[in-house]
């Protein structure tokens, strides 16, 4: 695995296990699935609170399909930029503190 396609790895792998539990959640409705999607996961659930907010309005008592649907999505979005900000901070650690072997000698006088 090259170290310049982690940040992608953790991207793609976020995605798509945050679209599975929400999935999974959604056809089988299994309690544990959302505490999982939106307790255990904050920073998605803000992003997606705070963008969804945007396009409707909160004054109501319960969400409309449509923002439900959206909520989710952004859920999703949410999870996908910490996991892709986890790969881009896991790429620079592994570059910043990888052993010295392409780093060039220091030339020497004689």
């Amino acid at each position: 695995m090259n170290i310049k396609h982690l940040p992608a790895i953790f991207l793609v792998v976020g995605l798509a296990s945050k679209t599975a539990l929400i999935l999974v959640w959604k056809f089988f409705r299994v309690p544990f699935l959302l505490n999982l999607v939106i307790n255990w996961d904050p920073g998605a659930f803000h992003f997606a609170e705070r963008i969804s907010g945007w396009f409707f309005d909160q004054r109501r008592l319960a969400p409309s399909p449509a923002e439900s649907m959206v909520f989710e999505l952004f859920l999703v979005v949410g999870f996908g930029i910490e996991c892709l900000l986890l790969g881009l901070l896991l790429q620079w650690l592994f570059l910043r503190f990888r052993s010295g072997d392409n780093v060039p000698s220091v030339p020497t006088v004689r």
